[in-house]
């Protein structure tokens, strides 16, 4: 009975030392975050700089592409952008192309609106896609000039553009030209940020 007190004396002992050191000690000083906001600010060389999201930006996107469907069934096209950019709001492009196919040539203008919300971890929309509406004077080789109206939509990824359309033509001698169309082009979007931070965005 006299070993199991003294063992239990001993080991309150012990218990009250290790405390008493223990509570001796200066606490760790708490992080300062902003401290190392700016040490790691310092070490990759300069101001982190938050994505600007409702940046202004202009656009140009010359291009050259093929189109499939009526009124030329295959025809090149070549033409060219511009667009107005609210970056993760919203766009308005406009633009003119020439499209040449057997038995028929057209001068198209075009206006078209769009979204350019961005998805995490992809790369900035430039603004040349959505929905349009397009003026086109087609020259049919055998019935003459007709003045049209079409409406469709646009997208582009890099460089690439794709569109589909879907109207019709008429000439003063009342001949009628149908036009369902695909298209796919080439290009290449050129970024012209009008804020300072804008430049901060992913390239496409």
């Amino acid at each position: 009975m006299r070993r199991l007190v003294t063992r239990c004396v001993l080991s309150a002992v012990v218990v009250i030392a290790v405390a008493g050191y223990a509570a001796g000690q200066d606490p760790s000083p708490p992080r300062d975050v902003d401290a190392w906001h700016d040490a790691f600010r310092e070490a990759v060389g300069g101001e982190i700089l938050e994505p600007e999201r409702n940046g202004w930006s202009l656009g140009l996107y010359p291009n050259l592409g093929l189109g499939f469907g009526p009124p030329g069934w295959i025809a090149y096209q070549v033409g060219g952008y511009f667009s107005v950019t609210r970056q993760g709001s919203f766009s308005v492009f406009t633009g003119y192309s020439y499209e040449r196919g057997p038995g028929e040539e057209s001068h198209m203008a075009t206006l078209g609106w769009g979204g350019v919300r961005q998805l995490r971890g992809s790369r900035s929309q430039r603004g040349f896609y959505g929905k349009f509406v397009r003026y086109r004077r087609l020259t049919d080789f055998d019935h003459g000039v007709h003045h049209g109206l079409s409406v469709g939509t646009e997208t582009n990824a890099g460089v690439l553009g794709f569109s589909m359309e879907v109207g019709a033509a008429r000439s003063p001698q009342n001949h009628w030209a149908v036009i369902v169309q695909l298209g796919v082009k080439i290009g290449l979007p050129i970024f012209v940020p009008l804020n300072r931070d804008n430049g901060s965005l992913p390239e496409s």
